[in-house]
Protein backbone atom coordinates (compact mmCIF):
# COMPACT_ATOMS: atom_id res chain seq x y z
CA UNK A 1 0.00 0.00 0.00
CA UNK A 2 2.48 2.45 0.67
CA UNK A 3 5.09 2.26 -2.32
CA UNK A 4 1.59 2.28 -4.07
CA UNK A 5 0.71 5.48 -2.62
CA UNK A 6 4.06 6.85 -3.03
CA UNK A 7 4.00 6.37 -6.87
CA UNK A 8 1.01 8.85 -6.19
CA UNK A 9 3.25 11.50 -6.10
CA UNK A 10 4.72 10.45 -9.52
CA UNK A 11 1.24 11.25 -11.60
CA UNK A 12 2.36 9.20 -14.97
CA UNK A 13 2.13 6.58 -12.47
CA UNK A 14 -1.37 7.29 -10.80
CA UNK A 15 -3.71 4.51 -11.62
CA UNK A 16 -7.22 4.77 -12.61
CA UNK A 17 -8.33 4.58 -9.09
CA UNK A 18 -7.63 8.44 -8.49
CA UNK A 19 -7.18 9.87 -11.89
CA UNK A 20 -9.85 10.74 -14.63
CA UNK A 21 -7.29 11.91 -16.96
CA UNK A 22 -3.76 12.87 -17.21
CA UNK A 23 -2.03 15.34 -19.32
CA UNK A 24 1.32 16.61 -19.98
CA UNK A 25 3.00 19.70 -20.07
CA UNK A 26 0.23 22.26 -18.78
CA UNK A 27 0.73 25.47 -18.51
CA UNK A 28 -1.70 26.75 -15.11
CA UNK A 29 -1.73 28.84 -12.83
CA UNK A 30 -3.70 29.32 -8.72
CA UNK A 31 -6.11 32.11 -8.12
CA UNK A 32 -6.44 33.01 -4.55
CA UNK A 33 -9.66 34.08 -3.36
CA UNK A 34 -12.30 35.21 -6.01
CA UNK A 35 -11.40 38.69 -6.81
CA UNK A 36 -8.44 37.19 -8.66
CA UNK A 37 -10.49 34.54 -10.23
CA UNK A 38 -13.32 37.07 -11.20
CA UNK A 39 -11.00 39.44 -12.71
CA UNK A 40 -8.88 36.37 -14.61
CA UNK A 41 -12.36 34.62 -15.78
CA UNK A 42 -13.97 38.15 -17.19
CA UNK A 43 -10.49 38.45 -18.94
CA UNK A 44 -11.06 35.00 -20.54
CA UNK A 45 -14.49 35.54 -21.33
CA UNK A 46 -13.57 39.17 -23.59
CA UNK A 47 -11.69 37.32 -25.47
CA UNK A 48 -14.10 34.41 -26.37
CA UNK A 49 -14.44 34.08 -29.74
CA UNK A 50 -16.21 30.07 -29.67
CA UNK A 51 -17.94 29.74 -26.72
CA UNK A 52 -18.36 29.60 -23.04
CA UNK A 53 -19.23 27.22 -20.72
CA UNK A 54 -20.40 27.41 -17.19
CA UNK A 55 -20.91 24.03 -15.08
CA UNK A 56 -21.55 24.62 -10.86
CA UNK A 57 -23.10 24.93 -8.14
CA UNK A 58 -24.60 28.05 -8.01
CA UNK A 59 -24.91 30.83 -10.42
CA UNK A 60 -26.09 34.56 -10.18
CA UNK A 61 -27.24 36.98 -12.34
CA UNK A 62 -25.84 40.18 -10.79
CA UNK A 63 -22.82 39.69 -9.30
CA UNK A 64 -20.37 41.76 -9.77
CA UNK A 65 -17.04 40.17 -11.06
CA UNK A 66 -14.68 43.35 -11.60
CA UNK A 67 -14.73 46.02 -8.78
CA UNK A 68 -13.50 48.86 -7.78
CA UNK A 69 -9.83 49.76 -9.07
CA UNK A 70 -10.05 46.48 -11.04
CA UNK A 71 -12.58 48.08 -13.29
CA UNK A 72 -11.13 49.57 -16.84
CA UNK A 73 -11.09 53.56 -17.19
CA UNK A 74 -14.37 54.50 -17.30
CA UNK A 75 -16.50 51.08 -17.03
CA UNK A 76 -19.30 50.60 -15.30
CA UNK A 77 -19.45 48.27 -13.65
CA UNK A 78 -22.66 47.33 -13.79
CA UNK A 79 -21.49 45.95 -17.35
CA UNK A 80 -19.37 43.69 -15.46
CA UNK A 81 -22.23 41.67 -13.58
CA UNK A 82 -21.95 37.91 -14.89
CA UNK A 83 -25.51 38.01 -17.19
CA UNK A 84 -24.74 41.50 -18.81
CA UNK A 85 -21.27 40.41 -19.42
CA UNK A 86 -22.02 37.03 -20.62
CA UNK A 87 -24.73 38.71 -22.86
CA UNK A 88 -22.90 41.51 -24.24
CA UNK A 89 -20.14 39.22 -25.50
CA UNK A 90 -22.93 36.92 -26.95
CA UNK A 91 -24.75 39.87 -29.10
CA UNK A 92 -20.99 41.50 -30.04
CA UNK A 93 -19.73 38.27 -31.67
CA UNK A 94 -22.00 35.99 -33.83
CA UNK A 95 -19.58 33.18 -33.32
CA UNK A 96 -20.13 32.56 -29.80
CA UNK A 97 -22.21 30.77 -27.76
CA UNK A 98 -23.05 31.05 -23.66
CA UNK A 99 -24.10 27.95 -22.13
CA UNK A 100 -24.71 27.55 -18.13
CA UNK A 101 -25.63 24.35 -16.53
CA UNK A 102 -26.53 25.13 -13.16
CA UNK A 103 -27.28 22.62 -10.35
CA UNK A 104 -31.40 22.84 -9.97
CA UNK A 105 -31.09 22.92 -5.96
CA UNK A 106 -33.29 21.33 -3.39
CA UNK A 107 -35.63 23.13 -1.43
CA UNK A 108 -33.39 23.33 1.26
CA UNK A 109 -31.57 26.19 -0.62
CA UNK A 110 -34.85 28.25 -1.53
CA UNK A 111 -34.02 30.86 0.19
CA UNK A 112 -30.06 31.08 -0.40
CA UNK A 113 -31.03 31.71 -4.22
CA UNK A 114 -31.74 34.18 -6.77
CA UNK A 115 -35.50 33.71 -7.43
CA UNK A 116 -36.92 32.39 -10.77
CA UNK A 117 -33.52 32.29 -12.13
CA UNK A 118 -34.17 30.20 -15.44
CA UNK A 119 -36.26 33.10 -16.22
CA UNK A 120 -34.01 35.60 -15.61
CA UNK A 121 -31.14 34.23 -17.15
CA UNK A 122 -33.52 33.71 -20.70
CA UNK A 123 -35.85 36.19 -21.04
CA UNK A 124 -34.17 39.31 -22.03
CA UNK A 125 -30.58 37.14 -23.90
CA UNK A 126 -29.99 36.64 -27.18
CA UNK A 127 -30.78 33.42 -29.02
CA UNK A 128 -26.98 31.89 -28.62
CA UNK A 129 -27.06 32.29 -25.06
CA UNK A 130 -28.77 29.09 -23.15
CA UNK A 131 -29.36 28.36 -19.46
CA UNK A 132 -30.40 25.15 -17.82
CA UNK A 133 -31.25 23.43 -14.97
CA UNK A 134 -29.83 19.83 -14.19
CA UNK A 135 -31.96 18.03 -11.45
CA UNK A 136 -30.19 14.56 -12.20
CA UNK A 137 -28.13 14.37 -9.28
CA UNK A 138 -30.30 11.90 -6.86
CA UNK A 139 -31.12 13.59 -3.66
CA UNK A 140 -29.34 14.74 -0.92
CA UNK A 141 -26.50 15.06 -3.21
CA UNK A 142 -25.60 17.76 -5.32
CA UNK A 143 -23.83 19.06 -8.56
CA UNK A 144 -20.93 20.71 -6.56
CA UNK A 145 -18.75 21.95 -9.64
CA UNK A 146 -16.97 24.53 -9.81
CA UNK A 147 -16.08 25.22 -13.64
CA UNK A 148 -15.93 27.76 -16.36
CA UNK A 149 -14.09 27.18 -20.08
CA UNK A 150 -13.47 29.56 -22.21
CA UNK A 151 -12.96 28.53 -25.87
CA UNK A 152 -11.82 25.35 -24.88
CA UNK A 153 -8.65 26.84 -24.75
CA UNK A 154 -8.97 27.63 -21.20
CA UNK A 155 -10.42 26.55 -18.11
CA UNK A 156 -10.78 27.28 -14.38
CA UNK A 157 -11.96 24.97 -11.56
CA UNK A 158 -12.19 25.10 -7.67
CA UNK A 159 -14.07 26.24 -4.97
CA UNK A 160 -14.96 29.52 -5.86
CA UNK A 161 -18.39 30.20 -7.49
CA UNK A 162 -19.90 32.89 -9.76
CA UNK A 163 -22.32 34.04 -7.41
CA UNK A 164 -23.17 36.04 -4.69
CA UNK A 165 -20.81 36.80 -1.40
CA UNK A 166 -18.06 34.85 -2.71
CA UNK A 167 -16.19 37.46 -3.76
CA UNK A 168 -13.22 38.91 -1.29
CA UNK A 169 -9.55 40.49 -1.43
CA UNK A 170 -6.78 38.39 0.38
CA UNK A 171 -6.39 40.62 2.87
CA UNK A 172 -9.96 39.76 4.45
CA UNK A 173 -11.42 43.15 5.77
CA UNK A 174 -13.47 42.56 8.79
CA UNK A 175 -15.37 45.26 6.89
CA UNK A 176 -15.19 45.73 2.98
CA UNK A 177 -17.60 48.15 1.35
CA UNK A 178 -16.71 46.42 -1.75
CA UNK A 179 -17.19 43.03 -0.39
CA UNK A 180 -21.24 44.15 -0.81
CA UNK A 181 -24.04 41.56 -2.46
CA UNK A 182 -27.43 43.27 -3.24
CA UNK A 183 -26.56 46.30 -0.83
CA UNK A 184 -25.51 44.32 2.34
CA UNK A 185 -22.04 43.30 3.56
CA UNK A 186 -21.36 39.75 3.90
CA UNK A 187 -18.41 38.00 5.83
CA UNK A 188 -14.99 37.61 4.30
CA UNK A 189 -14.60 34.63 2.50
CA UNK A 190 -11.26 32.48 1.20
CA UNK A 191 -11.33 30.76 -2.00
CA UNK A 192 -8.89 29.00 -4.22
CA UNK A 193 -9.06 28.51 -8.25
CA UNK A 194 -6.98 26.73 -10.77
CA UNK A 195 -6.38 28.15 -14.21
CA UNK A 196 -6.04 25.53 -16.98
CA UNK A 197 -4.63 25.99 -20.64
CA UNK A 198 -4.79 23.48 -23.26
CA UNK A 199 -5.68 20.00 -23.41
CA UNK A 200 -7.23 20.03 -19.57
CA UNK A 201 -9.74 22.60 -20.93
CA UNK A 202 -10.50 20.74 -23.85
CA UNK A 203 -11.05 17.56 -21.39
CA UNK A 204 -13.49 19.69 -19.59
CA UNK A 205 -15.30 20.25 -22.76
CA UNK A 206 -16.07 16.23 -22.51
CA UNK A 207 -17.17 16.51 -19.46
CA UNK A 208 -19.43 19.84 -20.13
CA UNK A 209 -21.33 18.14 -23.42
CA UNK A 210 -21.41 14.85 -21.02
CA UNK A 211 -23.19 16.82 -18.21
CA UNK A 212 -25.61 18.58 -20.67
CA UNK A 213 -26.34 15.32 -22.33
CA UNK A 214 -27.71 13.67 -19.64
CA UNK A 215 -29.56 17.12 -18.20
CA UNK A 216 -30.92 18.03 -21.30
CA UNK A 217 -31.01 15.08 -23.64
CA UNK A 218 -29.21 17.51 -25.60
CA UNK A 219 -25.78 15.83 -27.88
CA UNK A 220 -23.94 18.87 -28.24
CA UNK A 221 -20.76 18.89 -31.18
CA UNK A 222 -17.76 19.25 -28.41
CA UNK A 223 -15.29 20.21 -31.49
CA UNK A 224 -18.09 22.74 -32.04
CA UNK A 225 -17.75 24.79 -29.32
CA UNK A 226 -13.44 25.00 -29.03
CA UNK A 227 -11.63 27.50 -31.00
CA UNK A 228 -9.30 25.40 -33.59
CA UNK A 229 -5.46 25.97 -33.79
CA UNK A 230 -3.39 28.28 -34.20
CA UNK A 231 -5.57 30.29 -32.50
CA UNK A 232 -3.49 32.04 -28.94
CA UNK A 233 -4.86 31.28 -25.46
CA UNK A 234 -6.26 33.85 -23.71
CA UNK A 235 -4.03 35.80 -21.38
CA UNK A 236 -4.95 36.53 -17.86
CA UNK A 237 -3.83 37.25 -14.56
CA UNK A 238 -2.95 34.69 -11.94
CA UNK A 239 -1.86 35.28 -8.07
CA UNK A 240 0.57 32.13 -8.44
CA UNK A 241 1.92 30.74 -12.07
CA UNK A 242 2.47 26.91 -11.56
CA UNK A 243 5.43 25.58 -13.77
CA UNK A 244 4.73 23.51 -16.85
CA UNK A 245 3.63 20.29 -15.27
CA UNK A 246 1.70 16.92 -15.97
CA UNK A 247 -1.65 17.40 -13.79
CA UNK A 248 -4.40 14.92 -13.08
CA UNK A 249 -8.14 15.38 -13.17
CA UNK A 250 -10.26 13.67 -10.61
CA UNK A 251 -13.77 13.17 -10.09
CA UNK A 252 -16.75 12.02 -7.77
CA UNK A 253 -19.40 10.62 -9.89
CA UNK A 254 -22.74 9.78 -7.57
CA UNK A 255 -25.01 6.58 -8.94
CA UNK A 256 -27.69 8.54 -11.18
CA UNK A 257 -28.77 5.21 -12.96
CA UNK A 258 -27.08 6.23 -16.25
CA UNK A 259 -23.39 7.40 -15.45
CA UNK A 260 -20.82 4.71 -14.01
CA UNK A 261 -19.97 5.95 -10.34
CA UNK A 262 -15.89 6.98 -10.02
CA UNK A 263 -14.61 7.62 -6.20
CA UNK A 264 -11.34 9.27 -7.72
CA UNK A 265 -11.52 11.94 -5.68
CA UNK A 266 -12.15 9.63 -2.40
CA UNK A 267 -8.89 7.30 -3.68
CA UNK A 268 -6.45 10.38 -4.44
CA UNK A 269 -7.05 12.20 -0.79
CA UNK A 270 -6.25 8.30 1.03
CA UNK A 271 -3.33 7.63 -0.83
CA UNK A 272 -1.77 10.94 -0.23
CA UNK A 273 -1.88 10.66 3.57
CA UNK A 274 -0.90 7.48 3.15
CA UNK A 275 2.10 8.79 1.05
CA UNK A 276 3.01 11.64 3.56
CA UNK A 277 6.31 11.58 5.14
CA UNK A 278 6.35 15.35 7.17
CA UNK A 279 3.45 17.88 6.23
CA UNK A 280 -0.50 17.59 5.44
CA UNK A 281 -1.70 20.59 4.75
CA UNK A 282 -5.80 21.12 4.48
CA UNK A 283 -7.94 23.90 3.83
CA UNK A 284 -11.60 22.47 3.65
CA UNK A 285 -15.22 23.30 4.79
CA UNK A 286 -15.55 20.92 6.30
CA UNK A 287 -13.89 17.91 7.67
CA UNK A 288 -16.86 14.87 8.37
CA UNK A 289 -14.90 12.32 6.11
CA UNK A 290 -14.68 8.82 7.03
CA UNK A 291 -12.00 7.84 4.20
CA UNK A 292 -9.48 10.89 5.25
CA UNK A 293 -9.83 10.02 9.15
CA UNK A 294 -9.57 6.19 8.49
CA UNK A 295 -6.52 7.33 6.24
CA UNK A 296 -4.76 10.01 8.92
CA UNK A 297 -5.40 7.67 11.90
CA UNK A 298 -3.56 4.75 9.75
CA UNK A 299 -0.98 6.84 9.16
CA UNK A 300 -0.24 8.40 12.40
CA UNK A 301 -0.53 4.38 14.29
CA UNK A 302 1.97 3.20 11.79
CA UNK A 303 5.34 3.07 13.82
CA UNK A 304 7.66 2.51 11.01
CA UNK A 305 6.87 5.89 9.66
CA UNK A 306 8.39 9.52 10.43
CA UNK A 307 5.99 11.64 12.38
CA UNK A 308 3.64 14.25 11.03
CA UNK A 309 2.29 18.04 11.18
CA UNK A 310 -0.95 17.78 10.18
CA UNK A 311 -2.91 20.90 9.78
CA UNK A 312 -6.42 21.79 8.88
CA UNK A 313 -7.47 25.25 8.23
CA UNK A 314 -11.46 25.70 8.50
CA UNK A 315 -14.30 27.88 8.96
CA UNK A 316 -14.93 28.86 12.78
CA UNK A 317 -18.20 28.18 12.79
CA UNK A 318 -21.00 26.24 9.92
CA UNK A 319 -22.21 28.73 8.08
CA UNK A 320 -25.51 28.69 8.78
CA UNK A 321 -28.07 25.97 10.85
CA UNK A 322 -28.50 23.80 8.54
CA UNK A 323 -24.83 22.80 8.11
CA UNK A 324 -24.80 23.12 11.99
CA UNK A 325 -27.37 20.14 12.13
CA UNK A 326 -25.81 17.57 9.53
CA UNK A 327 -22.13 18.26 9.73
CA UNK A 328 -21.56 19.71 13.20
CA UNK A 329 -21.48 16.67 15.79
CA UNK A 330 -20.24 13.81 13.50
CA UNK A 331 -16.66 16.94 12.52
CA UNK A 332 -16.36 17.16 16.13
CA UNK A 333 -16.15 13.69 16.77
CA UNK A 334 -13.82 13.72 13.85
CA UNK A 335 -11.59 16.01 15.04
CA UNK A 336 -11.74 15.08 18.84
CA UNK A 337 -10.97 11.33 17.91
CA UNK A 338 -7.93 12.73 15.32
CA UNK A 339 -6.45 14.99 18.26
CA UNK A 340 -6.65 12.10 20.83
CA UNK A 341 -4.30 9.70 18.21
CA UNK A 342 -2.46 12.82 17.29
CA UNK A 343 -1.14 13.07 21.55
CA UNK A 344 -0.71 9.68 21.63
CA UNK A 345 1.09 9.09 19.21
CA UNK A 346 3.44 11.89 18.93
CA UNK A 347 2.41 13.34 15.87
CA UNK A 348 1.32 17.49 15.31
CA UNK A 349 -2.20 18.29 14.65
CA UNK A 350 -3.78 21.36 14.73
CA UNK A 351 -7.20 22.71 14.03
CA UNK A 352 -7.23 26.31 13.20
CA UNK A 353 -9.98 29.29 12.57
CA UNK A 354 -8.66 33.00 10.14
CA UNK A 355 -9.57 35.90 12.33
CA UNK A 356 -10.09 38.88 9.62
CA UNK A 357 -7.90 41.88 9.39
CA UNK A 358 -10.38 43.82 11.58
CA UNK A 359 -9.69 47.25 10.09
CA UNK A 360 -12.79 49.21 10.77
CA UNK A 361 -14.37 46.08 12.44
CA UNK A 362 -17.50 46.29 14.84
CA UNK A 363 -17.40 45.00 18.03
CA UNK A 364 -16.67 41.47 18.87
CA UNK A 365 -14.14 39.20 16.26
CA UNK A 366 -14.67 38.37 12.99
CA UNK A 367 -13.43 35.28 11.42
CA UNK A 368 -13.36 34.82 7.51
CA UNK A 369 -14.69 31.68 6.34
CA UNK A 370 -12.93 29.42 4.56
CA UNK A 371 -14.71 28.01 1.29
CA UNK A 372 -11.57 26.36 -0.29
CA UNK A 373 -10.70 22.71 -0.88
CA UNK A 374 -6.74 22.14 -1.10
CA UNK A 375 -4.70 19.78 0.18
CA UNK A 376 -0.55 19.89 0.26
CA UNK A 377 1.61 16.84 0.83
CA UNK A 378 4.91 17.85 1.61
CA UNK A 379 5.42 20.35 -0.75
CA UNK A 380 5.40 17.34 -3.60
CA UNK A 381 1.67 17.27 -4.01
CA UNK A 382 -0.87 19.73 -4.48
CA UNK A 383 -4.98 18.56 -5.09
CA UNK A 384 -7.29 21.92 -5.68
CA UNK A 385 -10.90 21.41 -6.47
CA UNK A 386 -14.40 21.61 -5.45
CA UNK A 387 -14.35 18.38 -2.94
CA UNK A 388 -14.32 19.42 0.98
CA UNK A 389 -13.28 16.43 2.89
CA UNK A 390 -17.08 15.12 3.92
CA UNK A 391 -18.46 11.89 2.92
CA UNK A 392 -20.82 13.09 0.59
CA UNK A 393 -17.87 14.84 -1.53
CA UNK A 394 -16.70 11.69 -2.12
CA UNK A 395 -19.67 9.57 -2.98
CA UNK A 396 -23.40 11.57 -3.63
CA UNK A 397 -22.31 15.09 -4.74
CA UNK A 398 -20.53 15.63 -8.63
CA UNK A 399 -17.02 16.71 -7.69
CA UNK A 400 -13.74 18.04 -9.87
CA UNK A 401 -10.08 18.53 -8.56
CA UNK A 402 -7.07 18.89 -10.01
CA UNK A 403 -3.47 17.57 -8.74
CA UNK A 404 -0.20 18.94 -9.53
CA UNK A 405 3.12 16.73 -8.19
CA UNK A 406 6.99 16.89 -8.38
CA UNK A 407 6.88 14.28 -10.95
CA UNK A 408 10.05 12.59 -10.29
CA UNK A 409 11.30 14.70 -7.84
CA UNK A 410 11.08 17.91 -10.38
CA UNK A 411 12.19 21.11 -8.28
CA UNK A 412 10.75 23.41 -10.53
CA UNK A 413 7.78 21.94 -9.43
CA UNK A 414 8.24 21.36 -5.47
CA UNK A 415 9.14 25.16 -5.49
CA UNK A 416 5.84 26.20 -6.75
CA UNK A 417 3.56 23.65 -4.87
CA UNK A 418 5.61 25.03 -1.76
CA UNK A 419 5.07 28.59 -2.82
CA UNK A 420 1.63 28.31 -2.72
CA UNK A 421 1.86 26.88 0.86
CA UNK A 422 4.02 29.88 2.20
CA UNK A 423 1.29 32.13 0.23
CA UNK A 424 -1.64 30.37 1.65
CA UNK A 425 0.17 30.17 5.02
CA UNK A 426 0.97 33.50 5.43
CA UNK A 427 -2.70 34.78 4.07
CA UNK A 428 -4.02 33.42 6.86
CA UNK A 429 -1.23 33.90 9.14
CA UNK A 430 -1.75 37.97 8.19
CA UNK A 431 1.84 38.71 8.74
CA UNK A 432 5.02 38.06 6.63
CA UNK A 433 6.04 35.15 8.22
CA UNK A 434 10.14 34.38 9.06
CA UNK A 435 10.62 31.55 7.28
CA UNK A 436 11.64 29.46 9.85
CA UNK A 437 8.00 29.49 11.19
CA UNK A 438 5.96 28.18 7.91
CA UNK A 439 9.00 25.66 7.26
CA UNK A 440 7.73 22.30 6.55
CA UNK A 441 11.01 21.07 8.96
CA UNK A 442 9.24 19.23 12.09
CA UNK A 443 7.59 21.18 14.45
CA UNK A 444 5.40 23.00 12.47
CA UNK A 445 2.43 23.09 14.55
CA UNK A 446 4.15 23.52 17.57
CA UNK A 447 5.22 26.83 15.98
CA UNK A 448 2.16 27.33 14.95
CA UNK A 449 0.88 27.30 18.04
CA UNK A 450 3.38 29.48 19.77
CA UNK A 451 3.00 32.37 17.68
CA UNK A 452 -0.79 32.40 18.27
CA UNK A 453 -0.30 32.10 21.99
CA UNK A 454 1.87 35.45 21.33
CA UNK A 455 -0.84 36.77 19.56
CA UNK A 456 1.01 38.47 16.79
CA UNK A 457 -0.68 36.30 14.30
CA UNK A 458 -4.32 35.90 12.75
CA UNK A 459 -4.72 32.47 12.57
CA UNK A 460 -6.58 31.15 15.87
CA UNK A 461 -6.91 27.50 17.10
CA UNK A 462 -10.39 26.10 16.33
CA UNK A 463 -12.19 25.72 19.26
CA UNK A 464 -14.73 22.76 19.57
CA UNK A 465 -18.17 23.42 20.27
CA UNK A 466 -19.53 21.90 23.14
CA UNK A 467 -21.27 18.50 23.15
CA UNK A 468 -23.56 18.38 25.77
CA UNK A 469 -27.07 18.44 23.92
CA UNK A 470 -30.41 17.27 24.80
CA UNK A 471 -30.99 13.97 23.66
CA UNK A 472 -33.70 14.87 20.94
CA UNK A 473 -30.94 17.75 19.60
CA UNK A 474 -28.32 14.63 19.65
CA UNK A 475 -30.68 12.49 17.57
CA UNK A 476 -32.43 15.02 14.80
CA UNK A 477 -28.21 15.54 14.08
CA UNK A 478 -27.03 12.03 14.02
CA UNK A 479 -30.30 11.62 11.71
CA UNK A 480 -29.82 14.83 9.40
CA UNK A 481 -26.22 13.82 9.13
CA UNK A 482 -26.71 10.19 7.88
CA UNK A 483 -28.59 11.33 5.36
CA UNK A 484 -27.04 14.35 4.44
CA UNK A 485 -23.79 12.82 4.59
CA UNK A 486 -23.50 9.78 4.87
CA UNK A 487 -20.36 7.59 5.87
CA UNK A 488 -21.34 4.80 3.54
CA UNK A 489 -23.71 4.92 0.81
CA UNK A 490 -23.35 0.66 -0.31
CA UNK A 491 -21.58 1.43 -2.87
CA UNK A 492 -18.07 1.65 -1.86
CA UNK A 493 -16.51 -0.23 0.88
CA UNK A 494 -15.50 1.25 3.84
CA UNK A 495 -11.95 1.84 5.06
CA UNK A 496 -11.41 0.26 8.37
CA UNK A 497 -9.36 2.17 11.02
CA UNK A 498 -6.10 0.23 12.14
CA UNK A 499 -4.64 0.30 15.45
Amino acid sequence: MLDAARKLLHLREVSRRAAWRLHDRVRSGLLVDARDYYVAFSQAAESARRSILLLGWQFDSDVELVRGDDLPTGADAADYRLLAMLDRLCRQRESLEVRILAWNHSVVFAFEREMLQELVFSIATCKRFHFRFDDTVRLPGACHQKVAIVDGRLAFTGSADLCQERWDESRHLARNPRRRARGALYKPFHEVQVALAGAPARSLVDHFVDRWHHATGELLDAEALVLPEPAANPRISVTLPMPETTIALSRTVPDDGVNEPAQEIRNLYVDAIASADRLVYVETQYLTSAAVRDALVRRMTDASRPQLDILVVLPQKPERFKEELTVGLSQAQIIGGLAAIARATGHGFGVYNVAADDAGAADGETFVYIHSKVMIIDDRFLTVGSANLTNRSMSIDSEINVTFTSHHGNAFVERAIRRARLRLMTEHLGVRAAPGLVSSEPGLVARLHHAIDDGKVRLCRHVQASDVRGSIAKAVQEFAGDYFDPAHDGLFDPIEPSG
